[in-house]
């Protein structure tokens, strides 16, 4: 389906890191993978709540420890019938949208 958000990005300079992200917005199934490992995992088909924004945050790497932050961003008006945008910072620096 057109809706569904599947994005990935490196992490990290001398230590590397692959997360992925994964929203299929028919179901509501959410998942976030660090070096295909699940870090985050949910599954809403409805958000009953007023917001728009989900915002997950998590770290990555060990020593070299980076704070990742994915934005994913739904319309007001008619947001589950519409295409979502996501936003992937890496200590605080913009590095994608999708």
């Amino acid at each position: 389906m057109g809706l569904n958000i599947d994005f990935t990005f490196d992490v990290g300079t001398e230590e590397k890191h692959r997360v992925r992200f994964q929203w299929g917005q028919f179901w509501g199934k959410l998942r976030i993978t660090v070096d295909d490992i699940e870090v985050v995992a949910k599954n809403r088909a409805f958000n009953l709540g007023s917001t728009r924004t989900r915002k997950f945050e998590f770290s990555v790497g060990h020593p070299e420890v980076h704070a990742v932050v994915i934005e994913k961003v739904a319309k007001r008006v008619l947001a589950g019938a519409r295409k979502q945008t996501c936003r992937a910072f890496v200590d605080g620096e913009l590095v994608g949208e999708y």
